[in-house]
């Protein structure tokens, strides 16, 4: 398996602040991920920004989510719960519709997909 050029260049100029261990977790992780003839990688600071982002988390470190971060703070469930409807919802409609296919784009059992869309009532 190839590693993308650009992969490799951000590689070759990540600061590696885990040092080896990092740099080997994030290769390992992108090996397992990659479906593809060339491998690409995401940096621990991509992978942070995207979890944030999936998540609604904005720059500041709060969610925009909505009520799911309180002052004192956060009501994991309904946190969760919210992050999982969107998922399935956006699966939803990048497949069309298609339920078995949205399963599969989210990577879960279609019996696990039907599951949460009955306890979201989707």
């Amino acid at each position: 398996m190839r590693v993308k050029p650009d992969s490799l260049l951000a590689l070759a100029n990540y600061d590696w602040p885990g040092n080896v261990r990092q740099l080997e977790n994030t290769i390992e992780r992108a090996v397992a991920l990659e479906t593809g003839e060339e491998l690409h990688v995401e940096l621990p600071v991509e992978r942070a920004r995207v979890r944030a982002a999936a998540a609604g988390v904005g720059a500041d470190g709060m969610s925009t989510a909505a009520g799911s971060v309180l002052p004192e703070g956060m009501d994991m469930e309904k946190y969760v719960a919210e992050i999982e409807r969107s998922l399935l919802k956006s699966a939803l409609q990048q497949s069309h519709g298609v339920q078995a296919r949205a399963a599969d784009v989210l990577k879960i059992s279609y019996r696990s997909f039907r599951h949460l869309m009955k306890k979201y009532d989707l």
